[in-house]
């Protein structure tokens, strides 16, 4: 399906466009395809990130200016986040 810009219309197209919407009815539609359906069903399925374990919990700390700035270096070399480095620093510590 191609995309309709309507900043790009004139109003002449924006009028014509409008009243194309209006004139949809139940009696000239159709059920959707199985591909349609597929693509409803993964857009109304998109609830975030998915669930690692027993799911995550958001938590605020406090870390020294100085170690994050050299946390955050890492992070950019290794193509790591900052919360992917924590978890593991605190897998390691605990020993799971």
């Amino acid at each position: 399906m191609k995309r309709i810009n309507p900043d790009k219309m004139s109003k002449t197209e924006l009028d014509r466009l409008g009243e194309e919407a209006e004139a949809v009815t139940f009696d000239n539609t159709r059920p959707l395809s199985a591909g349609g359906r597929r693509a409803l069903e993964r857009a109304a399925n998109k609830g975030g990130r998915p669930r690692i374990g027993a799911g995550a919990q958001r938590i605020n700390i406090t870390v020294e200016r100085g170690l994050l700035r050299q946390v955050d270096a890492f992070a950019r070399r290794t193509g790591a986040t900052r919360a992917a480095l924590v978890a593991e620093g605190l897998k390691r510590l605990v020993g799971v």
